[in-house]
């Protein structure tokens, strides 16, 4: 047998009741590569932004519309490939190979499609998403356009790695190697010319994500995505039953994410966009871990779902809302107490953004205290409602906007992408609660919270603004949540990775201690 074929074998007999990659060693997984991509990108926000805000403006606008062609032309199989690929790897005759390849084929083909359009039409599009430097947006659309089917394809692939039961390919190539690939190669293109050219911006971005895909597609054939033999696993119409509806849905969510820069720069000009654009970096940034815990959850609440174990599958999705409060919490509650002076560490010229920055801020701590709603609506089947959900909170963005920014500037963005996302994240969670019965926030997500806010809050109050301050707040907001968290281990019921020596042993010891007088109670 090949390798690839020992590692579906190896794979399709887990242990009993165990996932491929454990909850824990996939959520720290899923944290080390957030932290890797809020780095990088906060590094290209700083190196964009240097440039000018006309300038980032028009680069945010182009690689936004990249985003958007990407992300949709995958037509939602990354999550198709993640909740089907069980059936496809357990049973007699694993076969995982046919459904990839019903997956990937029409993804390269729209791909490919889309590249063309935005070739041909990018012209126009630069009109509109940049009508002060249109010729240079224009060309870097351009440039950009090749590199919508390698996302498109990448996104599918990483999707099979995860169905395949492996978090490890989507950290080291998606959150790891491909940002900091694009930080180090549009570092290189701003800072060592006085005028950067549009192709070399292009083709610095664009150049990893096309690396990417070829890393993608190794990582799935060393995991044995590309074996087997006999009939499709699932059948096509079932497949895409279930994907089609994912597929618009990916392309709102995508949209609600990367829209509102296009839109401030069709309506308020380049340098508003640049401005919003660079300080929206901030809280993307760290919504990549609230992204990446949710993704490093969905192979293990699909399991658990689909073997009908209730209390595993809530279980695991209040780790995750546990996982994601507990670490993006007190760095948004940072960004929203120190927006001035984290500004400053950009671009000096940029704090009109201040408030806006708080905004977005203090919006997206609903989002992590809601949890992975959207992916528990997904994994329990209900693709359909995730649609609607997303439709609607891309309405109430769209509407907002429309109405605010032409008076409030990037400020009314700010509000109404912060209406659509509380909006999505209610809905989703009344949703999954009602047609699931499970619910996200519980008491690790409420412990971590009180934690949070206790770590953060008071010290950001204190402080002055200025570089020091920050320091000294995030310093000590980190040990006081560290000491909370050790404290509250049991409360906090997550699966913490290996920490050494008399702190580990403590914790280890409050949570036998907390289950033997459960035991005892009852």
């Amino acid at each position: 047998m090949t390798r690839a074929g020992t590692a579906i074998e190896r794979w399709a007999r887990p242990s009993p009741g165990e996932a491929p990659q454990s909850n824990g060693v996939a959520t720290t997984l899923a944290a080390a590569g957030a932290v890797a991509a809020t780095a990088a990108n906060f590094g290209i926000a700083v190196v964009v932004a240097g440039a000018g805000a006309s300038f980032a403006g028009v680069f945010f606008a182009a690689t936004a519309l990249l985003a958007i062609a990407g992300n949709t032309a995958a037509m939602g199989t990354m999550t198709g490939l993640v909740y089907f690929m069980p059936a496809a790897v357990e049973g007699a005759e694993p076969n995982p190979r046919s459904l990839l390849a019903l997956a990937l084929r029409p993804v390269v083909a729209v791909g490919s499609l889309g590249a063309i359009l935005l070739l041909l039409a990018a012209g126009p599009a630069a009109e509109v998403i940049a009508p002060q430097r249109a010729s240079e947006a224009a060309t870097l659309l351009r440039v950009l356009a090749p590199a919508v089917p390698a996302l498109a394809a990448s996104a599918s692939l990483l999707g099979a790695a995860r169905g395949l039961g492996s978090m490890t390919p989507t950290v080291t190539i998606n959150q790891i190697a491909k940002p900091l690939a694009q930080l180090a190669a549009v570092a290189g293109v701003v800072l060592l010319s006085d005028e950067p050219s549009m192709v070399a911006l292009g083709l610095a971005w664009c150049g990893p994500i096309l690396a990417s895909t070829g890393l993608a597609a190794a990582a799935v054939w060393r995991l044995g995505g590309f074996v087997g033999s006999g009939p499709v696993p699932v059948e096509p119409d079932q497949f895409w039953a279930f994907a089609r509806p994912r597929a618009v849905s990916t392309g709102f969510q995508i949209a609600l994410e990367r829209l509102d820069v296009i839109l401030v720069s069709a309506l308020a000009g380049e340098a508003a966009a640049g401005i919003y654009g660079t300080i929206s970096h901030y809280v993307t940034a760290g919504n990549f871990v609230v992204f990446a815990i949710a993704q490093a959850t969905a192979s293990g609440l699909r399991r658990a779902l689909a073997r009908e174990r209730h209390d595993e599958a809530q279980r695991l999705l209040q780790q995750a809302t546990g996982w994601m409060v507990l670490i993006a919490w007190p760095y948004f509650l940072l960004v929203a107490t120190k927006p001035d002076t984290l500004i400053a560490l950009v671009n000096p010229d940029f704090t009109t953004g201040t408030t806006a920055l708080t905004v977005l801020a203090l919006s997206l701590l609903v989002n992590a205290f809601a949890g992975p709603v959207d992916l528990a609506l997904l994994m329990l089947g209900r693709a359909r409602l995730s649609l609607a959900v997303t439709a609607a909170a891309l309405c109430v963005d769209l509407a907002l906007v429309w109405v605010l920014v032409p008076r409030l500037g990037i400020v009314g963005a700010a509000v109404a992408w912060g209406a659509a996302v509380v909006v999505q994240n209610v809905a989703a969670a009344v949703i999954v609660h009602r047609v699931g019965g499970l619910r996200g926030p519980g008491r690790p997500a409420v412990t971590a919270a009180i934690g949070a806010v206790l770590a953060v809050v008071p010290i950001a109050v204190l402080t002055p603004s200025g570089l020091a301050s920050l320091a000294v707040c995030g310093i000590g907001a980190g040990l006081v949540l560290a000491a909370w968290a050790v404290r509250f281990a049991p409360s906090l019921d997550l699966p913490l990775p290996p920490v050494p020596g008399a702190v580990g042993a403590w914790a280890l010891r409050l949570r036998r201690s907390e289950a033997r007088n459960g035991r005892a109670s009852r």
